[in-house]
């Protein structure tokens, strides 16, 4: 027994020595996997294609499994070195029973194998089981575990050595198949509702409606338990200048706003599809105090979620509706037009102290509307805001 422990040590050695002097062998074009063993125990010797986790703690014990496949030939020894962070990870073993003789690398990342005679690999591949712990509270800690090399020997002079670029990953945040996807708006109602991208809209007093459409036209065709959208107006109290928040969902059902938050929800229990062209919902706010130019109404967050159930956030970056002056546009259609040369013309002539006196076609603010103001409205005539 004593010889044939030591003839296997010295084997192991002699692979050891050899690993970087060998010469490519048959078995230079196997691949390598690493396959996480979820609940940390045994394992199956089979690769479920696992490279993904969640761990958490101080000292907890993770365990994975290694596989070569397109190995053609029988192996006296293999060296397995691992690749980890190890202020975050300590390679504790690597085990394959099929292997007489285990010698742990001397830096303490991974381990050799020998044996006599040579055996041949399951048709898994299966190379060993190897237990790792976390060196530290590793909560909500993305890290990954990696093979720096493998090396395949069928004799001390016939060795190849194979990388990987495979890991397991921990702790990575699951993305979702909704985000980053962009919300849209428009405030040019139709129906069927049209995206065209109307960002614009004149300035609001008490009483105005503010009406705007969602669209997300990267959800088309997708599956939907619904949406949350937070409205804000940025520099102001919201509640100071708009009342009533209410809306619909692209299904006709109404949206729920959080109590005494500008926030509207679209609870969809029967997961709809979402419309070809990324229509979701409809929204009226109800204006109690003057918003006067350059204010902007933006979407400050908004989250939707798909048949995981998960909550996935959308892109807000465009979602921004600003209010503004737009001379000669009298009818607030976002456009200077013969409906507004119409307008101006019942004026014509008239000055502040008159009945009918409209301040806003006064366009040089004198007091008179007269052909001076005649000329800065032929001037912007036809002009057009989007």
């Amino acid at each position: 027994m004593f010889l044939k422990k030591g003839f296997l040590f010295s084997t192991a050695l002699a692979l050891l020595a050899f690993v970087s002097q060998a010469s490519a062998g048959p078995n230079a074009n196997a691949t390598l996997s690493l396959d996480l063993i979820p609940d940390g125990g045994p394992g199956n010797q089979t690769d479920e294609g696992v490279t993904s986790g969640t761990v958490s703690g101080q000292g907890t014990k993770i365990a994975v499994e290694v596989f070569a496949k397109g190995v053609t030939t029988p192996l006296a020894g293999v060296v397995i070195t691992f690749n980890f962070d190890p202020a975050i990870l300590t390679f504790d073993k690597a085990e394959n029973n099929a292997f007489q003789f285990p010698v742990p690398e001397p830096d303490s990342t991974g381990t050799n194998f020998a044996t006599h005679p040579p055996i041949t690999l399951p048709e898994s591949g299966f190379l060993a089981r190897a237990e790792f712990t976390t060196e530290v509270d590793v909560t909500d800690k993305q890290f990954t575990l990696g093979i720096k090399m493998v090396s395949l020997a069928q004799s001390v002079a016939l060795i190849d050595t194979i990388t990987t670029t495979n890991v397991i990953s921990f702790n990575e945040p699951v993305i979702g198949e909704f985000e980053g996807m962009q919300i849209h708006l428009d405030t040019q109602i139709e129906t069927p509702a049209v995206q065209n991208n109307k960002l614009i809209i004149p300035e609001q007093i008490a009483g105005d409606t503010i009406q705007f459409q969602l669209f997300v036209p990267m959800a088309a065709g997708k599956q939907t338990y619904g949406y949350e959208i937070e409205l804000d107006l940025p520099d102001k109290t919201f509640s100071d200048h708009i009342g009533s928040i209410s809306g619909t969902s692209f299904t006709g059902a109404p949206l729920r706003q959080t109590p005494d938050h500008p926030v509207l929800s679209a609870l969809l229990i029967s997961t709809p599809v979402v419309p070809e062209n990324g229509y979701i919902g409809h929204i009226d706010l109800q204006v109690t105090n003057t918003l006067e130019a350059e204010t902007t109404l933006i979407v400050k967050t908004a989250s939707m979620a798909g048949l995981s159930g998960q909550q996935d956030s959308l892109d807000v970056s465009n979602a921004v509706i600003t209010i503004t002056i737009i001379s000669g546009d009298f009818d607030d259609d976002l456009d200077v037009d013969f409906a507004d040369f119409l307008a101006f013309t019942s004026v014509f002539g008239l000055s502040s102290s008159d009945a009918n006196y409209d301040a806003r076609m006064d366009l040089n603010d004198d007091g008179v509307i007269n052909f001076a103001d005649f000329l800065i409205f032929v001037s912007v005539f036809g002009t057009m805001h989007s």
